[in-house]
């Protein structure tokens, strides 16, 4: 049996064990992870190193609550299965649901501030149709291109909680989860679902404030980089505010489907499908290839009636 103490970490190479600085309960956790929630007590800390640790205020911790249970999440996923498009028609009949995990996933709220000044220069493309003689008498028409380029500058500001994922080890697509922020209530263990799984995290507050700034700055540059077709300089000023913590409830789901198995993340408090990976119906493989030929052949009638 391990020994557990009090601020103590046992070295292995799995599951390791801390103790919560507030009621001394274990904590599992493995290498790299910095950031805990005590499932038995709710405190949050960020551990620095072996008996140093800073907590996470409850002021500065939020919880969205879970909606849905195990059998209703099943139904959600049969009736995702049911609907869109290039899925095949018979998913929800013979694909077999074989896990169904619920995770509460810590995701930082960063509150920046970006303001941005950019210049460049934009390309201008204008064409001329005009007709000049021919062979026998005959008028030849023809399209004259032109470009010239001309100074654009401009500038741009934008206020958001940057998300940033508190478990950079999760195949999560964070842009896609819309957070409920308003239903958003101070974080209790009593409404952690039971069995649910309480996710640590690798990301502190401090690092989560540094992503965000470098997030909304590199959003910035996309922004200013698509307004002109050569960037010539761009100055971002950004903001840093508070940093809120909010633990999210997500269902991680597989499913069966001839032999192979396909993931699918929903949101356990809007119930809503975050990602999903589904086979292709063989008739829609058609249809898509079917597509693409079109297309090539409009591409290559265009270029050879184009006007010389």
């Amino acid at each position: 049996m391990q020994k557990r103490q009090r601020g103590n970490l046992e070295m292995s190479k799995t599951t390791q064990l801390l103790n919560c600085p507030h009621c001394n309960a274990p904590i599992d956790y493995v290498l790299g992870e910095t950031l805990f929630t005590c499932k038995y007590c709710g405190y949050t800390f960020s551990w620095i190193k072996e008996g140093e640790f800073k907590e996470i205020a409850p002021g500065k911790h939020f919880m969205l609550i879970n909606s849905y249970s195990q059998t209703q999440m099943h139904e959600l996923v049969v009736n995702w299965m049911n609907k869109g498009f290039f899925k095949a028609g018979d998913l929800a009949e013979k694909s077999e649901i074989t896990e169904t995990t619920l995770k509460f996933v810590p995701i930082w709220l960063v509150n920046v501030r970006a303001d941005t000044v950019y210049r460049g220069k934009k390309k201008i493309e204008t064409s001329e149709t005009r007709t000049r003689p021919g062979r026998e008498g005959k008028e030849v028409v023809e399209t004259v291109r032109r470009v010239h380029w001309v100074d654009k500058a401009g500038d741009f500001s934008d206020v958001e909680d940057w998300k940033v994922l508190g478990a950079r080890g999760m195949v999560l697509p964070l842009g896609k989860v819309e957070l409920l922020v308003a239903g958003k209530m101070p974080f209790d263990v009593k409404n952690l679902a039971p069995g649910a799984k309480l996710v640590n995290g690798d990301v502190d507050e401090e690092l989560a404030k540094r992503e965000a700034e470098s997030g909304i700055r590199n959003m910035h540059a996309r922004r200013a980089s698509s307004e002109v077709d050569e960037l010539l300089s761009i100055n971002t000023n950004v903001q840093v505010g508070e940093a809120q913590l909010l633990t999210v409830p997500l269902w991680f789901i597989r499913y069966r489907y001839k032999g192979k198995l396909y993931p699918i993340i929903a949101d356990g408090a809007s119930g809503k499908v975050i990602e999903g990976k589904a086979p292709i119906g063989k008739y829609d493989i058609l249809v898509v290839a079917a597509i693409i030929i079109i297309i090539i052949l409009i591409l290559l009638l265009a270029i050879a009636f184009w006007p010389k």
